[in-house]
């Protein structure tokens, strides 16, 4: 099973209580009957500090990656960049809705025509833009790779990004099985044309393959404890 670690957690981010997921216990309740679960592989990047708005968000990030791999799944991770770039502010509302923090009433109050010389052709603001590196391509490798090498049967693909669509294509072009499992509500259009099969995974499941509140590293007494928000 291939599980887009970062496409998987902006499904659940409303839901704190289905954070800490045992992907391995997920495996084996999504596999096909008769099948059995070779490996899972967890694809991520560590999200940066400055692409944070919650500071402790990546603190609570490495405590789940370390998780998880100490539950016996591979985690292959990418990396965040987090350029400079110049980007259009938003047209649509107030000016007070367009930034955060808002701009002081005062300042608006006294330069509100000003602004509004700009509305034809918006403002422009230099911002830190993150941008995940590798982890598509990354997941689409190994999934084809593991099929060239007769590693699988069967793949299991927990994601509903749209950008793995021509792998899996390819994959099942080829002859081979490939199911997608949304964590979203819904299915990609683009990856339910082209997988084997394709559904959204039960809000229920998620809530019944949780790791215990203390993972236990293998080889040591040391434990990883469940971040207190996600409880």
């Amino acid at each position: 099973m291939y599980v887009d670690g970062l496409n998987f957690y902006s499904a659940v981010r409303g839901r704190s209580d289905a954070k800490w997921v045992d992907f391995r216990a997920l495996a084996d309740r999504l596999v096909p009957r008769a099948g059995t679960v070779s490996k899972v592989k967890y694809f991520t990047s560590q999200v940066s500090e400055k692409a944070a708005e919650d500071p402790e968000a990546p603190r609570r990030q490495r405590v789940l990656i370390r998780a998880v791999r100490a539950t016996g799944v591979e985690v292959l991770e990418g990396r965040f960049k987090v350029p400079d770039d110049w980007r259009a502010i938003s047209s649509k509302g107030n000016w007070e809705d367009r930034l955060r923090p808002p701009p002081p009433a005062g300042m608006l109050d006294d330069y509100r025509a000003h602004f509004a010389t700009h509305e034809s052709r918006p403002w422009k603001s230099l911002v830190e833009l993150p941008q995940e590196k590798f982890t598509d391509v990354a997941i689409a490798s190994h999934l084809l790779r593991d099929f060239y090498r007769g590693a699988c049967d069967c793949a299991l693909v927990v994601s509903n990004d749209s950008d793995l669509r021509p792998a899996i294509e390819l994959a099942v072009g080829d002859g081979h099985h490939v199911g997608v499992f949304s964590p979203m509500g819904t299915v990609s259009r683009d990856l339910e044309r082209v997988a084997s099969w394709a559904k959204p995974i039960r809000a229920e499941l998620l809530m019944q393959c949780q790791m215990p509140d203390e993972v236990r590293v293998p080889g040591s007494s040391r434990t990883l404890s469940r971040p207190a928000l996600w409880k």
